[in-house]
């Protein structure tokens, strides 16, 4: 029945070699990158996209907004999202070996920061309209712009690569590209 001592008191068969081989392979490649443990995966995906950074002066009177992004005679408009941003305002340690207790609070910065996807986005320059509204639909910033995106690596040593670009808004409601 089966090579395998022990095997035939259970009734099953065995398979055979090489499907046990290439189901052992395709395990060993989905826990990380390699079955010897030296890389680290942390199976992070990288967006493709703009980030958007409104300075505290105009962010409080940011209603809603709008990001449209073109290349070869192709665009795509989306929606921002603003959340608040926060910085890290005081961090203390207790100790100084790698088992020391550490803790940080955030504290607000009255900025506000999105990201918007952008699916198939290149990694070169694109052309971004910027289009922020205040709550009665007044526009705060207008604007285009050329971004150009770099190519952003995931944590670790298995992750892909994505164009990521950023805007920022400054307090005189004007946008520039970062980077």
């Amino acid at each position: 029945m089966s090579s395998i001592p022990g095997t035939e008191r259970i009734g099953v068969p065995m398979p055979s070699g090489r499907p046990l081989l290439a189901a052992t392979l395709l395990v060993m490649a989905l826990a990380g990158c390699s079955g010897s443990g030296e890389k680290t995966c942390h199976l992070i995906g990288v967006p493709e996209g703009i980030g958007v950074t409104v300075d505290a002066a105009v962010a409080g009177r940011v209603e809603t907004g709008e990001l449209t992004v073109c290349w070869n005679d192709s665009c795509q408009t989306r929606p921002v999202i603003l959340q608040p941003s926060s910085r890290i305002a005081d961090e203390t340690c207790t100790g100084n070996a790698s088992d020391s207790v550490c803790a940080a609070r955030a504290e607000p910065t009255g900025e506000e920061s999105g990201f918007v996807e952008i699916p198939d986005m290149p990694p070169g320059p694109v052309e971004v309209t910027v289009d922020l509204t205040d709550p009665t639909g007044s526009r705060i910033v207008d604007q285009t712009l050329t971004v150009d995106p770099k190519m952003t690596d995931s944590p670790g040593e298995c992750g892909g690569v994505s164009p990521q670009g950023r805007i920022a808004v400054r307090a005189d409601g004007r946008a520039y590209a970062v980077g």
